[in-house]
């Protein structure tokens, strides 16, 4: 009986002195050192913007940002309703017209408001059909941050971006102006352009800021 108590206390003494090491495999099932610390880029992530075009703080959650001129990536979303194929396009804010014309007397701004413009030229480089409205996307915002929509229409300067449903297939390159109404007295500092509008998606949505 003494014997068997002894051997036990051995065995208790050696389990404690082995966990106190840490074991002969101590922290193997914890991961090893790390890669690079910086933020993996997402598909919709500013990574793909073109020169010039650069990142909000805050990872791949936030919008692509450039300015007027700059080329920005931008992707559809995953199960797109356009059909088969991924969506993936180069936008780039080619122009800004600060006091736009309609070309149509009927589409004129009320009283006190006037018209912007924003010329866009868009390329698909994925495998998949883009189709959108063609301006409802599009948003200009002012000063103090209120955003004004693209509307139907065409100005003097050019033609609408795809009228009222645009369609630009893989490999294909359309431009064309979306127009705004706004305040005669806003100042509009930066034009939006969300890619697929089925709600709200930073990473879809492309900003320029304006001079």
């Amino acid at each position: 009986m003494r014997r068997s108590i002894a051997a036990a206390a051995a065995v208790v003494t050696l389990t404690a002195t082995l966990v106190a090491c840490g074991g002969s495999d101590g922290g193997s099932d914890k991961a090893g050192p790390t890669g690079p610390t910086g933020p993996t880029k997402g598909v919709g992530s500013s990574s793909t913007a073109q020169p010039a075009g650069e990142q909000s703080p805050g990872g791949s959650t936030q919008a692509p940002v450039g300015k007027l001129g700059d080329t920005l990536k931008l992707v559809g979303m995953e199960g797109s309703l356009n059909g088969t194929g991924t969506l993936e396009a180069d936008f780039t804010l080619e122009k800004f017209e600060n006091h736009a014309k309609s070309s149509i007397g009927a589409l004129e701004p009320a009283a006190a408001n006037r018209l912007v413009a924003a010329k866009f030229t868009i390329v698909e480089t994925g495998t998949g059909t883009y189709q959108d409205s063609g301006y409802a996307e599009a948003m200009v915002y002012d000063a103090n941050g209120q955003g004004y929509q693209g509307k139907p229409g065409t100005p003097t300067v050019g033609k609408s971006l795809g009228g009222l449903q645009l369609i630009v297939k893989p490999g294909q390159r359309v431009s064309g102006w979306i127009v705004f109404e706004v305040p005669k007295d806003a100042k509009i500092t930066s034009v939006t352009y969300l890619m697929e509008k089925v709600g709200p998606d930073p990473e879809r949505t492309g900003k320029w800021t304006l001079d």
